[in-house]
């Protein structure tokens, strides 16, 4: 048996459809989606962050 992890946007019919779906199947276990905390802490550890001192030097390096 494989797992798979797909991304299914909940905010469209076809997505909340989909999940209906994938929830009316007995062999699947769990259905969970990222919270924003989450999402933002796996950002942090993959390093897909800026920093900057303050707003002036965030605009200077977005305008590099």
């Amino acid at each position: 048996m494989a797992t798979y992890t797909i991304h299914i946007n909940e905010r469209t019919k076809t997505g909340r459809n989909l999940i209906e779906f994938l929830k009316s199947l007995k062999d699947i276990v769990t259905i969970s989606s990222a919270s924003g905390i989450e999402e933002s802490l796996h950002d942090l550890r993959t390093g897909k962050v800026h920093k900057a001192k303050d707003a002036n030097n965030l605009l200077k390096e977005c305008l590099k």
